[in-house]
């Protein structure tokens, strides 16, 4: 990986904001659509071609999530998440737009931590 990539986990301790408080762990699998906001004209497709995807939740806010992909997700990008609930095997679909992307630095095999902020 570069330096760059390094260069973006390091905090300046001078700019960086205390944690907040309204985050929880919330390490589970989840799946996730690309293209949540598209005309809705598509065929029927397999999970596989439609952009079904999974990735696995870090933390958790009333505002958003923080999620571990092996993509590149686009900054702006609108996905339909499905978030897991306490029940089996019930999901909550719901819309969050990607916010910010960072690559992991020590790994090759192409991770990235992504923030989401939920619009509904």
């Amino acid at each position: 990986m570069t330096l760059a990539n390094w260069e973006a986990w390091e905090v300046d301790r001078e700019k960086a904001r205390l944690p907040r408080r309204d985050r929880f762990p919330l390490m589970r699998t989840l799946q996730y659509e690309m293209g949540a906001l598209s005309d809705g004209a598509e065929e029927e497709k397999t999970e596989a071609a439609n952009g079904l995807s999974k990735g696995l939740s870090i933390n958790v806010s009333s505002d958003g999530l923080c999620l571990l992909v092996d993509r590149v997700l686009p900054v702006r990008e609108v996905l339909r998440v499905h978030m897991p609930t306490p029940l089996r095997p019930v999901q909550t679909p719901t819309l969050a737009e990607v916010r910010w992307q960072r690559a992991l630095p020590f790994l090759r095999n192409g991770l990235y931590v992504v923030g989401l902020k939920f619009l509904l």
